[in-house]
C-alpha cells in the first residue's frame, strides 16, 4: 500500500508502510478530516500518535507544523518503518519513537509528566481502549481523537474520562472518529 503525505511541508512524499496485515493505515479521507478538525491546534503542537502503525498521522502532523511527534507502537515492522520514515524526512530532532505497548508507554509518559496538545488514538479494532489512560497527558486546551470500528448493530456511546469533554463522533466507512476536548 502506498501512503502519501496529504499537505504541508512534506506534501506528496511517500511513506514506507509495514508489510502484512498487522497494521491498518488510516484512510486518506479520515486522515484529511482529522487535520481539518484540528488545523488550528497543529502549528507548534506536541502530537502523540498512539498505536502509530505506519506513523502516517504523526508525519502528517509534522508536515503541517507540529513541533514534536511521539510515536508509540509495539509492532517491530511498524517501528522499523517509522524509523526509516523519520530518517528519510530528516525529522530526528522533532520525533520520539517509543517501541512499547500502549499501556507501558502511557505509564512511562505519565511518570515523565509529558503533555500533548493533540492525542490521536487508533487501536486495533478488536482491542477496547480506555480513554481515561490518556487524560493525564492532555495539555490544557488539548484535543483527543479516537478512531474506533463502527458497529451498525450497536449504538455508539462515547466514553467518558476525567478532564475530557465529548464533542462529536463522525463516521467514515467502517471507522468512527470521536473528538474530545480538554476541560479543567
Amino acid at each position: 500500500m502506498t501512503l502519501k503525505i496529504i499537505s504541508g511541508l512534506f506534501k506528496g512524499r511517500v511513506l514506507k508502510t509495514p508489510k502484512g496485515s498487522s497494521t491498518r493505515p488510516t484512510q486518506g479521507m479520515l486522515r484529511e478530516a482529522v487535520f481539518n478538525i484540528c488545523q488550528n491546534e497543529i502549528p507548534d503542537s506536541k502530537f502523540l500518535d498512539l498505536f502509530a502503525g505506519s506513523g502516517a498521522m504523526g508525519f502528517e502532523a509534522l508536515s503541517r507544523g507540529a513541533s514534536h511527534v511521539t510515536f508509540v507502537d509495539q509492532n517491530r515492522n511498524a517501528t522499523s518503518c517509522i524509523k526509516e520514515n523519520i530518517a528519510t524526512l530528516q525529522m530526528q530532532a522533532h520525533t520520539t519513537l517509543i517501541p512499547l505497548n500502549a499501556a507501558r508507554a502511557l505509564e512511562m509518559l505519565s511518570k515523565k509528566s509529558a503533555q500533548f496538545d493533540i492525542i490521536y488514538i487508533d487501536p486495533p479494532y478488536d482491542i477496547p481502549f480506555k480513554l481515561e489512560s490518556v487524560s493525564p497527558l492532555l495539555a490544557p486546551n488539548g484535543i483527543v481523537l479516537l478512531e474506533e470500528r463502527h458497529n451498525p448493530k450497536k449504538p455508539h456511546a462515547p466514553q467518558q474520562a476525567p478532564h475530557l469533554q465529548f464533542k462529536e463522533t463522525r463516521r467514515f466507512g467502517i471507522a468512527l472518529l470521536s473528538i474530545f476536548h480538554y476541560i479543567s
